[in-house]
């Protein structure tokens, strides 16, 4: 995965100044070798931690993540003034790099049991039987709702600022980096919990949180209630993306830990690019960005109800 998106940017990096065709094409190679990565990277945690470690972990990854996409922003942002290519071939250097220590460190232990019973490869009818069982099921629509909550919202929320709040673009990404550090420490905190019995309900009070701010951001335009509630929106955002992926692992068979990730990031990919145009389609209907968060807090707080219907964790 590593390799693929290295080779990916490299392409874009030398075709920066080619068609969009061209460029286009070796995005699409970026984000296979990415979602790859990705997968690969989260499918370790249920195979090198037992269910009391794995916030911890995942809180990790997430914090990783998040650090990353910022530096990213900056560092990436500062290098297209020197050169449109840049960035690029920075990265291809970088993701290699970054992605050897966990590779020359992680070692999974010798199975010498036989294989699973699955299908060759896990093709299309493993995944649906996976998908529909009792409670993964249940939680694989949860993530949907709450993905389509908030997944249009950084795209739209400058335009949102301006057109609600009257702030100018700065100062808007400053309430963004705000909201981000607020992410962080729901982030750390979450990384904090070790009894398993307690992911089912952290995780249904980050929903809860996250779908109530959504909503008391789109109830007004003053700017304290509003940076209240995103506040309260981003602490649960923290807990909703460090418990979701433990609480989901509980309902991984054994041996499988590969095909149930990559089903946990299919489906938050699906329903990311769903929530773009639907973003879009419901500020041309309303012609408010407030809709965005009165209906991104009501998908949010819906994922509540078959989240319901996931077992419980024993301590």
């Amino acid at each position: 995965g590593a390799l693929v998106t290295a080779g990916g940017l490299v392409a874009i990096a030398l075709g920066s100044s080619s068609s969009y065709l061209v460029l286009a094409l070796s995005a699409a190679v970026v984000y296979v070798g990415l979602n790859s990565v990705t997968t690969a990277h989260r499918a370790l945690i249920p195979e090198a931690f037992d269910a009391s470690g794995r916030p911890k972990a995942t809180s990790a990854q997430e914090l990783a993540m998040l650090i990353g996409g910022l530096l990213g922003l900056a560092v990436g942002g500062a290098l297209t003034g020197l050169a449109i290519w840049a960035p690029f071939a920075l990265t291809a250097v970088l993701v290699p790099l970054l992605a050897l220590p966990t590779i020359r460190r992680v070692v999974e232990p010798e199975d010498h049991a036989p294989a699973a019973a699955t299908a060759p490869g896990n093709p299309t009818s493993y995944y649906l039987r996976a998908a529909l069982r009792p409670g993964v099921r249940g939680f694989l629509l949860a993530q949907i709702l709450w993905v389509l909550g908030y997944a249009a919202l950084p795209a739209f929320f400058l335009l949102y600022a301006e057109a609600e709040l009257g702030l100018g673009p700065s100062v808007a990404s400053l309430w963004l980096a705000g909201f981000g550090l607020a992410t962080g420490m729901g982030i750390v905190l979450a990384g904090r919990v070790k009894n398993p019995a307690l992911h089912r309900p952290l995780l249904l009070a980050g929903i809860a949180l996250l779908g109530g701010g959504f909503l008391g951001v789109g109830a007004s335009t003053s700017l304290v209630p509003v940076g209240g509630a995103l506040v309260l929106g981003a602490a649960g955002f923290g807990l909703v993306s460090t418990l979701g992926f433990p609480l989901f692992s509980t309902l991984i068979p054994e041996r499988e830990a590969g095909a149930y990730t990559a089903l946990y990031f299919s489906v938050r990919s699906i329903s990311s690019t769903i929530a773009l145009p639907a973003a879009g389609l419901t500020v041309q209907a309303t012609g408010s960005y407030r809709s965005l968060f009165l209906l991104g807090g009501i998908a949010t707080l819906t994922a509540l109800v078959p989240l319901l219907g996931v077992p419980r964790v024993k301590s």
